[in-house]
């Protein structure tokens, strides 16, 4: 099947009759192919409505279900990328919402070998959908790269009230259309001053990871955590679930991981230490060549350096060991080891690691006590006076 066949298949998924029962108020479940993720169970519903539709004879729709406007949900669909792969994909539907506390848009992405690192993503944060509106078509336009495993696309609404959507549509279209993309490469000025005419531009070398923590790389424009954070223009870091990260000299602050961000990042000499708030627990991080400590709350992670580890020569190891057992370890690298770390970027490589331990690959399991056979309890119990009192 070719991909204009795979794309028909695709709109058969809004358009399709049969989608399945009929609740109360009239709203059909989602079509097949469609489902609903959120931030936490049942805050969002979604179905589809046959009375309140901008193009065709019914819309799909998503709405908040409780007063929190610190979720998010989304309804979407997920679908091989090997059909469209060195293409340029248009995701567009006509859109309108009501009540919209937070915001609401169309998002896609698409996913490589590494669900970590997705090749390209838009969620229309940047031209958000807020409060009500009436009617009208919006899209999203990303390159397929020929490494691309998966393309997820749908309807996002973080906070309250409700959304429809209808007249989807997929079309490959040629150059001219110019992508959304929001981890494309940009041009990125440097933090320290404002740039002349006459500085040389920001080189490729210079998009590539500056520092690591754990699995999380960052650079000037990017941190590539599981749900990937992105600078704007005007500096402010903004996740693809719209979430915005503020860097105010050495202060942290604004929402990560559904929880506010109120943190302080002090360098310049042998040790680095974070402090302040996540949601409504303290936090206090302190680096050290030594030593590294993280605490949240009731949760801590101390690991000391392993000065023989065979890491790479821009990192530290720090792990923490029981016996012959090393039951936590986190990798630190290039310029988050640095005196002058970039603060935003630190501060959350660090929160995205969590402060819980982490057991390393290959590490030797954790011993437990032995498991004695069904056949062994039942003699012991049959057996006069059993093993018990011996």
């Amino acid at each position: 099947m070719d991909f204009r066949k795979k794309l028909a298949a695709l709109l058969l998924a809004l358009a399709s009759t049969g989608a399945g029962a009929q609740p109360s108020g009239g709203n059909q479940k989602l079509p097949v192919g469609w489902y609903v993720t959120e931030s936490a169970p049942k805050r969002y519903e979604a179905g589809v409505d046959n009375t309140a539709t901008c193009e065709g004879s019914r819309s799909a729709f998503l709405r908040s279900l409780t007063p929190d406007t610190n979720g998010y949900g989304t309804f979407m669909q997920a679908f091989g990328a090997h059909d469209f792969r060195g293409k340029r994909l248009r995701f567009s539907a006509s859109l309108r919402i009501k009540d919209v506390e937070g915001w609401a848009g169309l998002w896609m992405r698409v996913e490589g070998p590494d669900p970590k690192q997705p090749l390209a993503f838009d969620n229309m944060q940047s031209r958000a959908l807020v409060g009500t509106t009436e009617c009208k078509r919006y899209e999203v336009v990303l390159d397929v790269p020929k490494e691309a495993t998966t393309i997820m696309a749908g309807l996002i609404m973080s906070g309250t009230g409700q959304a429809w959507l209808d007249g989807v549509r997929f079309d490959v279209v040629d150059t001219s259309v110019p992508v959304t993309d929001l981890l494309a490469s940009r041009p990125v000025v440097a933090s320290n001053g404002p740039a002349g005419l006459d500085e040389e531009p920001v080189t490729k070398n210079e998009q590539l990871p500056l520092g690591r923590v754990g699995d999380v790389w960052f650079n000037h424009g990017r941190i590539a955590a599981d749900k990937p954070y992105t600078r704007r223009k005007d500096g402010v870091w903004v996740s693809i679930l719209g979430e915005e990260v503020y860097e105010h000299g050495i202060a942290v602050t604004g929402t990560l991981g559904q929880r506010a961000l109120d943190l302080k990042l002090k360098a310049g000499g042998r040790r680095t230490l974070i402090e302040g708030t996540w949601g409504d627990e303290p936090v206090n991080i302190q680096l050290t060549p030594e030593k590294l400590t993280m605490r949240w709350g009731r949760l801590t992670r101390e690991l000391a350096r392993d000065m023989d580890a065979q890491v790479d020569s821009t990192c530290n190891r720090y792990q923490r060991t029981e016996g012959p057992r090393v039951t936590d370890q986190l990798d630190v690298c290039g310029a988050a080891l640095g005196t002058r770390p970039p603060s935003a970027q630190l501060v959350m490589s660090f929160l995205v690691n969590g402060f819980s331990p982490t057991l390393p690959a290959r590490s030797l399991p954790i011993p437990q006590p032995p498991v004695r056979s069904r056949q062994a309890l039942d003699t012991e119990r049959a057996a006069p006076g059993g093993m018990r009192g011996q």
